[in-house]
This record gives C-alpha cells, structure tokens and sequence, in this order.
C-alpha cells in the first residue's frame, strides 16, 4: 500500500512477429481511412453529375442542396481528421497514474479544443488507439464520465490491452466505483506483472475499499521495482496513517520530500499525522507551507485549524475555518470541528448550531455526535447529553473517551456515584484517563464532596508499577 532463458527467447520471437502484425494491422487502418474518403468523393462526384443532367428546376435546386451537404459533411469529417492527428500528438500517452494532477493552463485549453473539434469525426475513421489517447486526455481534463466511455471503446476493439485497462482502471477509481476498478487493475497487472505503476494504482484502489494490509503489500512491491519513488512512498504513508502505524507512515512522508519537496499533498498528510502525534507546531509548519503552494485550499484550511486548535490557539483556528467553510459551506468535517474551536471559546449556542447541521450532513458521525455532548452538557441540558453519547457508544462500543465524557457529564449534573462509575470504567479501556480526570475542572463539585471526593482521589491515583 502488495525456464527463464527459454522465456526470453520467446518473448523476442514473439516481439518480431507483432511488429509484423501490427505494420499489416497499420496498412489496413490507412486502407479503411482512404477508402472512407473516397466514398465520400465518389457521392459528391456522383451528385454533381446527376446535378448538371437534371433538368427540372426543383429537382436541380434539390440534388445541388444534397451536393453542398456531403461536401460540407466531407470537409468537417476531413477537418476532424486532421485535428484528430493533433490530439494524438498532444494527449498524454501511455499507462497514466492515478496521482492526476491539473495539467498546466495552456494543455489544458489546447486539449480542450482539440476535443471539441474532433467530436464530429466518424467512428469509422478511429482506432483503438484513437480512443485510448482521447480518453487519455480527458482524464486529464477531469472528465471521466467521458474519459470511461473512450476507454470502453478502446477495448472493444483491442481487448486485454494492459495500459488501457489501467487506465480504465483509475478512471473507474475516480469515478468510486471501486470494485470494478479492482477488476480492470487485477487483469492489468495478470497481463503485466511487476508493473510499478499499476501496482500503486491497485493500491490507491484498495485504500479506498479500506483493504488497508493489501493496499500496503502492493506498495511495498512497487517499492522493491522502484526504490524511492516519492508517489508510492506518499501513498504508503497514507495507508501506514490509516492503520496508526504514524511513526512508519511519518518516516515514509519525510522520505518522499525530501525527493519532492514541495508536493503539497504529501505536506499536508504529513501534517495530519503530525497532529495524530501531538507535534502540532510541526503539522502547522505543513500546512502554512502547503497554503503558500495551494492558497486557500479548504482541506488544508481546516487541516491548519486544527493544528493551531492542538496548540490552544483557538481564535486563529476558528479564523481557518470560517475561511473554509467560505470555500466549501457545507463540508461536515469542517462544521465539526468550528464546533469544537466554538465550544473551547465557551460559545456553547454556536458550537451546538455548527454540530446540529454537521450531523444533518453526516448523520450518526461518533466523534460530532461526541462533540456535541459535551457542548450540550455545558449548556446544562444533561438528558439530551446523555442520549448523543448513548448514540455514539452503540456506534463506536466501549469507546474509552466517551465513557470519560459520561463520566464528567454526570459530575456537572452533580449525580457523583454514576459518574465514579463511568470514569472507572474510562479509566479500565484507557489509563490516560486517570491522567486527564486529575486536572479536568468538570469533576471539581466530585473532588470537592465531603463523600464522594475521596473515593474520586483514591481512583484517579497513579498504578505502582
């Protein structure tokens, strides 16, 4: 996130006898192309003809409207045809990777056009290629609804051909129809093993199944064809976070830039995991160089939103997110965490507002369910608390911060028996826990009770070893 001189010798043998195949296969494409033309010039000949013997004025005026529409029809079909040799020139060859980037301005308005221009030729004139480079191109552009349609033509008259199965293959990944992408990238890489490329895409293609152990086999074999390869090396990271092995996926991160040091992706996925690690003014540094590659991108807004948030730096975090939310209004993960920043400031009201559409957007979501909890436990409406964390305990079972938060929730609604009860439990799935109740205000009416407090103490005391 993955015999042998005898078949040497074969595949030469095998490589001299497609070339043969493919210089009759090009002779029969010139052949079908001229003769599509000399259909064309053998009606307009033959209407001119039946033109200049017709004597009926009506019948006259009608063949020479016939005449003028085959010839115009030649003329764009011929036009085309020429464009099509400038897009075959142009368009991005061969197997792509799925890391697309937005091609620079100029190709991109050049691509465009050549595009338009060549939508009218006829199917007759194009190959398999054809289809293959026109799809190359519109990928590239973006379109993959159409990129997948050029794909699929391309296939039907070259089967099993391995570039166009990959790159029908991360078409189909951008399209999220992950599995079916799978199925382009298996037969891919059956038909051309060992292929670092394919075997990354494949890998990117898992990730997003969440075969996260799979994902990593095929970076690591990518890895070993192609050592320090910066993609493959951001991707595994990727999929190291995933699986919360942070300090590998971190090493993996500092490796890829140093070979590209300014890739804004990998900065801001290092910085994700810096803050995964609590080292926020490095994930900060990220993300400040990020937004200098990429300004204002909402992602990488909120990303440093919550760096500055781990720091305590809550107005500048809020700052960041309102600027992200500007960008992208409706963007859940976004809405949460304003919340949070909202709810540290104390502005319980607009922290629940920010909770209540996040959950609109992404219903059920454990951690903004969590979140609002809390916001709803300040604001003293304890029952309606107790029924978000409830919600996130069938959701996400013995959670040990969500047991911790039913335990100060019931501090706060001074009920000290039930909340000694949750924070034992807290403590008993993670021992920070005890860490955290020591200096938490929200149990100080629990420490503070003549009866209560000292079973409290006894329980947030450190374990000897």
């Amino acid at each position: 996130m993955i015999g042998i001189i005898g078949g040497v010798v074969g595949v030469v043998g095998g490589g001299s006898g497609l070339i043969g195949l493919w210089r009759v296969w090009r002779q029969e494409r010139r052949e079908e192309q001229q003769g599509f033309f000399t259909s064309y010039e053998r009606s307009i000949q033959l209407l001119k003809e039946q033109h200049q013997r017709e004597s009926d004025p009506a019948k006259k005026e009608a063949k020479r409207h016939q005449l003028e529409t085959v010839e115009n029809e030649c003329l764009e079909q011929q036009e085309a045809y020429r464009q099509n040799c400038a897009l075959r020139q142009s368009a991005p060859r061969g197997a792509l990777t799925a890391e697309r980037r937005p091609p620079p301005e100029p190709v991109r308005i050049e691509l465009t056009e050549l595009l338009k221009k060549t939508r009218l030729l006829s199917p007759a004139l194009l190959t398999a290629e054809d289809h293959f480079l026109r799809g190359n191109a519109l990928y590239e552009l973006g379109r993959y609804e159409e990129a997948l349609a050029s794909y699929n033509a391309a296939l039907a008259l070259r089967p099993d051909d391995p570039d166009t199965l990959n790159n029908r293959g991360i078409t189909l990944d951008e399209l999220k129809r992950y599995e079916e992408a799978l199925c382009d990238l298996n037969r891919c890489l059956e038909l051309r093993p060992d292929d670092p490329d394919a075997l990354n895409n494949r890998g990117l293609t898992l990730d997003n199944l969440k075969r996260y152990d799979e994902a990593l086999a095929d970076y690591n074999r990518a890895l070993e064809l192609r050592p320090g390869d910066p993609a493959t090396l951001s991707n595994r990271a990727n999929t190291l976070a995933e699986l919360k092995r942070n300090e590998e996926a971190l090493a993996d991160y500092n490796r890829s830039l140093e070979l590209r040091p300014d890739d804004p992706a990998t900065l801001y996925n290092r910085g994700i995991t810096l803050i995964g690690l609590k080292r926020y003014e490095e994930a900060l540094a990220d993300c400040d160089r990020s937004l200098q590659l990429r300004p204002d991108h909402p992602d990488v807004l909120n990303n440093r939103g919550n760096a500055l948030s781990g720091l305590g730096r809550h107005e500048g975090a809020l700052a960041d997110y309102n600027r992200a939310l500007e960008l992208r209004p409706d963007d859940a993960a976004t809405l949460s965490n304003r919340g949070v920043a909202l709810s540290s400031l104390k502005r319980y009201q607009e922290a629940l507002a920010d909770y209540n559409r996040s959950l609109e957007l992404r219903p059920d979501h454990p951690d903004t369910l969590n979140n609002r909890g809390i916001a709803l436990g300040y604001l003293q409406r304890y029952e309606e608390a107790l029924a978000d964390y409830n919600r996130t305990l069938e959701l996400r079972p013995d959670d040990p911060k969500t047991l911790y938060n039913i335990a100060c929730l019931y501090s706060l609604w001074e009920r000290y028996d039930e909340s000694l009860q949750w924070l034992e439990k807290a403590i008993g799935g993670d021992a920070s826990c005890r860490r955290d109740a020591a200096e938490d205000e929200d149990f100080a009416g629990l420490r503070a009770d003549p009866q209560f407090g000292p079973r409290f103490e006894k329980l947030i005391q450190e374990e000897t070893p």
